[in-house]
C-alpha cells in the first residue's frame, strides 16, 4: 500500500515538475522573444503611452519690401485644446457646463458645439479653437486657475499676418490652414521661409497628464529666414491707387493689372491684379461682382462651383497668368527687329490707303484710321501706329527673321521670374503663312502675358538686353546675414545700342505728338506705345483688351510700366488712349517724382504752373491786396465798397493756376455764387473761356490738353451746381478718338 502511495507520488511529482519545467520554458522562451524580437516594438509602444512628444510650429520668415518695410510676419498664437477623459473623471456635469458656457462665451463659440467634443470620453485631443492671440489666451489661462477647470490646455501654433492687408495680395500669396505657402511668394518660397519644427517630449499618465516631476526635452524650432522683394511698397501704393480708380472708372469683367520695373536690373518695382484680396483673409470675395455670381446660384453645387471660381479669379495673378493679343504694344519688337536687320530705317516710306488685301483671306485687314494715312516714314508709322504700314515692315523681314527676332525677344517662353504658375503664350513660327506674319507683325494672332510683353518691350529701349525680371533681391537669416542675393541678370544682347536709341526717340514722338497725348505727363521725356486688342466673341458686342507700355526719362530710361485692362464695360472704352492713357500718365506722374526724377519743364510748361494765393491779406486794403497777388501771377476782384479786405476766395494758401482769379470781399456777407455751366466735349481753350466767363477758374488736366483734337471728357463740378465766385472746376482733357492704336 505504501509502496504504491509512493509510486503514485512519485508520478504525481514527475508531472508538476514537468509542468513547471514546461511553464517555466515557455516563460523564458518569451520573455526571450520579448526581449530579443519584438523587444524594441514593444519600448517604443511603451514610449508612445508614456511619453508626450508635442510638435512646436517654426515661425515663417518675414516678407519685406525693397525698404525692409514688413509686408508679412508671424506671430505666436495658440490653439485650445480639452481632454473629455481628464473633463469627464474630474468634473462633474454643473462644473462641466459651467465650462462649456465660459469657453464659448470667451471663443465666441456656440456651446452645443464645445459640448459635443466632450461626448468622446475617451479622447484625450479635441482642438475647439484654432490661433487665438495672446489676449485670450491669457484668460484662458486665468479661467482655469480662478476656477479650476481640468483638461484645458494651450497649444503653440503660428499665424501668419499682412499689415496692408490687400496691398501686391496676388504677388504675396497666403499661407493654409497648415501654415504652409499655397500663393504667390509664400509659395515659390516657402522651403525658404518655413523653418524647422521643434519637439516637446515630456512623460505623462494614463490621462494624459504631464507628471511634474518626470523627464521633460525641448528641441526649440528654428524660424525660417526671410526674404526681402524688390517691391517698393510706395510705388505698391501708388499704382494700386491708379487702378483702382480705372477699374471704378470702366469696370472691367477680366480685370486689370499694372507691372512696374527698373529697366537696367530687371527688379519688379511694383505689379498688382484687380480683382485682389485681403491676405488675412483670403477666402472672403471682395468683388462685388463675383459675390452676385455666387449668390445668383439656383444650387448648391453651383454655388460651391462659383466660389471656387471667385476665388481663383480674386487670387490670381494676372501678369503672368493670362496670356493676350497685345495688338500695337508689339509694333516695338516688330519696329526694333526691321532697324536691327537693316530692311528698315528712319528714311523708309510706307504708303496707307485704309487696308491691305490677301489673296485667300476673305476680307482686307483695316488700318484703324479706314480712310489711310496716306504717305508715312518709319517714325510716322509708329507714331500713327499704322497697321498697313507694319504689315508692310512685317514683310521686309520675312517669316524667319521676323520669328527670329519673336525668339529673341523671350516671346516662346516663360521669364522665369520667381513666382509661381507663370504661364506663357502661343505663337506661331518661322514656318508661318504670309497672311499670319501680316496680323503677328502689328500685334495680333500671337499671345503673350503682361510680363513677357513687358520684358520683350524694356529690350527695346534699354540698350538692346532681354533681362531676367525678378521680385525678390536676397534671402536673409535672422540676424539678418545675407544668404543669397538676386541680381541683375541679362540674358541675352537682342538688338544694338544703337537700335535701341532709335527705338528711344520714335517711341517718345509717340507720347508727345501733336502737343501731347493721354500718356504725356508735363516736365517728363517719356516714350511708349498704346495696343487694342479685340477679343473674338460668339456675341455682336465687341470685346476688347487695352494695354500701355511708357518709360522715362526717354533719352536716359529708368523705369518702365505696363498698364492693361481686360474687357472693360463702361464708360468711353473703344479705343486705348482712352482708357489706357491716363491710367499710364498717373502712374508715371506719382513714380517718377518718388524716384528722385525730377521735372524739367518747357517754357510753355512752366507758364502753366499753378500759383499759391499769399497769406495777410485779410485787413489788408484791397488795392494792395490785388498788387500782391498781381506779384503772384495772378488776378484780383474786389467786391464790396469797403476800405479793408474782410474774406478771400480761394482761401488764402490755395493754390490755383496761374492767370486765375482770387475774389477780394470788402464786406461782410457779400458772397456771390455762380451757377456751372456744362464743358465737357468742348476744347480746353473753349471750356477756359466759359468757366471764365462765369467767373470760375479752371485747372486742365491730361497729358493731351495741348493737343488740338483733345476734348474735356470730365469736370470735376457737376453742371447746373451753385458755388461761390471762384471755385476752381477741374477739367480733364483726353483724346477721345482714335489716335495710334
Amino acid at each position: 500500500m505504501a509502496g504504491n502511495i509512493t509510486k503514485k507520488m512519485k508520478i504525481r511529482l514527475i508531472v508538476i515538475i514537468s509542468f513547471i519545467a514546461l511553464a517555466l520554458g515557455w516563460v523564458i522562451a518569451n520573455l526571450a522573444y520579448r526581449s530579443l524580437v519584438t523587444g524594441q516594438d514593444l519600448k517604443v509602444k511603451a514610449s508612445e503611452q508614456q511619453l508626450s512628444d508635442i510638435t512646436i510650429p517654426a515661425n515663417r520668415g518675414t516678407i519685406y519690401d525693397t525698404n525692409m518695410n514688413v509686408l508679412a510676419q508671424s506671430a505666436t498664437v495658440w490653439n485650445v485644446q480639452l481632454s473629455p477623459l481628464e473633463i469627464n473623471k474630474y468634473q462633474d456635469e454643473a462644473q462641466r457646463d459651467e465650462m462649456v458656457s465660459d469657453l464659448s462665451t470667451l471663443l465666441e463659440l456656440e456651446p452645443e458645439d464645445v459640448r459635443k467634443r466632450l461626448e468622446n470620453t475617451n479622447s484625450q485631443y479635441e482642438i475647439i479653437k484654432r490661433k487665438i492671440e495672446k489676449p485670450v489666451a491669457d484668460e484662458i489661462t486665468k479661467l482655469k486657475k480662478d476656477k479650476g477647470y481640468k483638461g484645458i490646455y494651450l497649444e503653440v501654433d503660428t499665424k501668419r499676418y499682412y499689415p496692408y492687408e490687400n496691398l501686391a495680395s496676388t504677388v504675396i500669396g497666403f499661407t493654409n490652414s497648415d501654415n504652409q505657402g499655397a500663393y504667390g511668394l509664400e509659395a515659390k518660397y516657402n522651403s525658404v521661409l518655413s523653418g524647422t519644427p521643434g519637439r516637446k517630449i515630456s512623460a505623462k499618465n494614463a490621462l494624459g497628464e504631464t507628471l511634474p516631476t518626470s523627464y521633460e526635452k525641448i528641441y526649440p524650432a528654428q524660424q525660417g529666414n526671410s526674404i526681402v522683394t524688390t517691391i517698393d511698397q510706395v510705388i505698391q501704393h501708388f499704382i494700386e491707387k491708379s487702378l483702382d480708380n480705372a477699374v471704378t472708372q470702366y469696370a472691367p469683367d477680366q480685370g486689370a493689372a499694372i507691372i512696374v520695373m527698373d529697366v537696367n536690373t530687371g527688379a519688379i518695382l511694383g505689379m498688382t491684379s484687380k480683382p485682389d484680396f485681403d491676405l488675412n483673409a483670403p477666402y472672403e470675395i471682395t468683388s462685388e461682382k463675383l459675390q452676385a455670381q455666387i449668390d445668383a446660384a439656383s444650387t448648391e453645387e453651383e454655388r460651391k462651383e462659383a466660389t471656387k471660381d471667385a476665388w481663383e479669379m480674386q487670387w490670381r495673378n494676372k501678369t503672368i497668368t493670362d496670356t493676350y493679343e497685345p495688338g500695337s504694344v508689339f509694333k516695338t519688337v516688330t519696329a526694333s527687329a526691321a532697324l536691327e536687320e537693316g530692311t528698315a530705317n528712319l528714311n523708309s516710306t510706307y504708303h496707307c490707303t485704309g487696308s491691305v488685301t490677301f489673296p485667300g483671306l476673305p476680307k482686307p485687314i483695316h488700318c484703324h484710321k479706314h480712310g489711310g494715312h496716306g504717305t508715312l516714314d518709319f517714325t510716322g508709322a509708329l507714331v500713327n501706329s499704322c497697321n498697313p504700314a507694319f504689315i508692310a515692315i512685317g514683310q521686309s523681314l520675312g517669316a524667319e527673321k521676323f520669328f527670329k527676332y519673336y525668339e529673341g525677344f523671350g516671346l516662346t517662353e516663360k521669364t522665369g521670374i520667381d513666382l509661381p504658375a507663370e504661364n506663357k503664350g502661343s505663337y506661331y513660327d518661322a514656318s508661318m503663312s504670309p497672311i499670319s506674319l501680316a496680323s503677328c507683325s502689328f500685334g495680333q494672332s500671337n499671345t503673350v502675358t503682361p510680363l513677357q510683353m513687358m520684358t520683350a518691350a524694356v529690350a527695346s529701349i534699354n540698350g538692346g538686353k532681354l533681362l531676367q525680371p525678378h521680385i525678390v533681391s536676397k534671402v536673409v537669416d535672422n540676424n539678418g546675414n545675407t544668404v543669397k542675393e538676386i541680381g541683375a541678370e541679362v540674358r541675352r544682347q537682342v538688338i544694338s545700342e544703337e537700335t535701341s536709341a532709335i527705338m528711344r526717340n520714335a517711341l517718345e514722338q509717340v507720347v508727345s505728338a501733336n502737343g501731347g497725348t493721354n500718356a504725356y505727363v508735363k516736365g517728363y521725356r517719356i516714350g511708349g506705345k498704346s495696343g487694342t486688342a479685340q477679343k473674338l466673341t460668339d456675341s455682336t458686342n465687341s470685346k476688347y483688351v487695352f494695354s500701355y507700355f511708357v518709360f522715362a526719362p526717354a533719352d536716359d530710361p529708368q523705369v518702365a510700366a505696363l498698364v492693361m485692362v481686360d474687357e472693360p464695360t463702361e464708360g468711353q472704352r473703344d479705343y486705348a488712349n482712352v482708357v489706357v492713357g491716363p491710367l499710364a500718365a498717373a502712374v508715371m506722374k506719382d513714380v517718377l517724382p518718388y524716384l528722385g526724377i525730377a521735372p524739367q519743364y518747357s517754357e510753355e510748361e512752366l507758364a502753366d504752373q499753378e500759383a499759391t494765393i499769399p497769406t495777410g491779406m485779410i485787413g489788408m486794403d484791397p488795392f494792395s491786396a490785388e498788387s500782391k497777388l498781381r506779384i503772384q501771377g495772378l488776378n484780383g476782384k474786389i467786391v464790396g465798397n469797403g476800405k479793408s479786405v474782410v474774406s478771400v476766395f480761394p482761401n488764402q494758401g490755395t493754390k490755383i493756376p496761374r492767370e486765375g482769379t482770387v475774389i477780394l470781399y470788402t464786406e461782410e456777407n457779400a458772397e456771390q455764387t455762380v451757377t456751372v455751366p456744362s464743358v465737357v466735349g468742348m476744347t480746353p481753350t473753349q471750356a477756359n473761356q466759359v468757366l471764365t466767363n462765369s467767373g470760375l477758374n479752371i485747372r486742365i488736366t491730361g497729358g493731351a490738353a495741348n493737343n488740338k483734337r483733345a476734348q474735356v471728357s470730365a469736370q470735376s463740378v457737376e453742371s447746373g451746381s451753385t458755388v461761390p465766385k471762384g471755385t476752381i472746376v477741374e477739367v480733364q482733357c483726353l483724346i477721345t478718338g482714335e489716335d495710334g492704336e
